[in-house]
């Protein structure tokens, strides 16, 4: 990956997971959520966006797009090439700002300044960056201490070990192809046990045997009670999503798969 790329990517990972606000409008201001901050309702969908605006200058790639998913249900996100798919996903993460609407976790609106609600959501982009001097080891300890976790908690070793890079921890990520460099990106993922996890075509570069080895993961968080979006192009081998969404003209559509 480009480092100006990695810079812009490892910015947007620090400014935060969420973004709850829209910037605009004639004076200039921000428009809030409706749901307050503080207000913590007993029954709310992990994730809720609403009217999501998104726009590249003239082109308008999102318009109005709006969507809930409950704790342990996990949606496949469907539509052509260019429909807007990895922007939709890059402003549930927060690494793209929308221009309008409101994206919620667990009923609290996000602003990027809270560290321990960046916590609950994990991220892997169609193509993943990562530090250009720490081997892949580095990083899944680099993850442990960003997100606290107990560095004896073997949970991402185990990780390793699925996606047969275990004897490969000591090598840099630029080193591995581009099928290995993903398996690190869903590894240093699942190992923070999201509450949210976001996938932007993560099945792309696995052979058939990662394939069923993320498919086996996938299902072991719906069960744990992980909210999942993932953009996918082809079935999953062995995981039925609970929801498809099929975005088209910027607006999304719910069905079953």
């Amino acid at each position: 990956m480009r480092k100006g790329a990695l810079r812009a990517d490892l910015r947007a990972i620090r400014k935060g997971a969420f973004v709850c606000d829209a910037v605009g409008g004639k004076d200039g201001g921000r428009k809030a959520c409706a749901t307050p901050a503080h207000a913590q309702p007993l029954d709310v969908p992990v994730l809720r966006a609403e009217g999501i605006v998104r726009r590249y200058g003239a082109v308008e790639v999102l318009s109005g797009a709006s969507l809930a998913l409950s704790a342990g249900e996990a949606a496949f996100l469907e539509g052509r090439n260019g429909a807007g798919k990895s922007t939709l996903l890059r402003c549930l993460a927060g690494w793209d700002a929308p221009d309008k609407g409101c994206v919620e976790l667990l009923g609290r609106r996000f602003d990027g300044a809270d560290r321990a609600q960046r916590a609950l959501v994990a991220f892997v982009p169609d193509v993943p960056a990562f530090y250009d001097d720490l081997t892949a080891g580095e990083h899944v300890r680099f993850v442990q201490r960003a997100n606290r976790l107990d560095p004896a908690d073997d949970v991402a070793e185990g990780l390793m070990a699925r996606f047969g890079l275990g004897g490969k921890r000591d090598l840099l990520p630029s080193s591995y192809s581009r099928g290995m460099r993903q398996k690190l990106a869903l590894v240093l993922a699942f190992a923070r046990r999201p509450r949210l996890l976001l996938l932007d075509e993560p099945y792309g570069p696995l052979d058939p045997e990662a394939s069923c080895v993320l498919s086996a993961l996938l299902e072991e968080a719906r069960a744990a009670g992980t909210a999942i979006v993932a953009s996918c192009h082809r079935d999953a081998p062995g995981f039925r999503p609970d929801v498809v969404l099929r975005l088209e003209d910027g607006r999304l559509s719910r069905g079953r798969p």
